[in-house]
């Protein structure tokens, strides 16, 4: 299952996944996304939290990367992922990830520590 909000005020996307994702949640959640995208300005940064991620179907790393490429088309700045305690999930979500200069990764342990992580870059003008 996939959640996602875009709360238009902090110009932030947040993903978040739990359990295990398939193939029908991946292509549900790349339209929530595409959705989400109009109401964000370029320059907006995503918090991914995979701290409740179990694992994704193989046929699900495709749409993941098609995800990634919509970001990057959209103007995404910072990428944070939330890990938690979830390390096959993410190592097996890492494989997915495109190694693009655009999209660079952060991780944290919470989502406190991604606002956290967030808000000091707003505050320090650092990107």
């Amino acid at each position: 299952m996939v959640k996602v909000k875009a709360p238009v005020s902090k110009n932030r996307l947040y993903i978040t996944i739990l359990g295990t994702l398939t193939l029908n949640d991946s292509i549900e959640a790349k339209m929530n996304i595409e959705n989400s995208l109009h109401s964000l300005m370029p320059g907006f940064d995503v918090i991914n939290d995979l701290s409740k991620f179990i694992r994704a179907d193989d046929s699900a790393g495709t749409v993941l990367k098609e995800i990634i490429i919509l970001l990057i088309q959209n103007g995404v700045n910072k990428i944070v992922r939330v890990v938690g305690a979830s390390k096959a999930g993410l190592i097996q979500f890492a494989n997915n990830t495109l190694r693009l200069e655009q999209y660079q990764v952060f991780y944290v342990p919470t989502l406190e520590d991604a606002e956290t992580y967030l808000n000091n870059k707003e505050k320090t003008g650092n990107n």
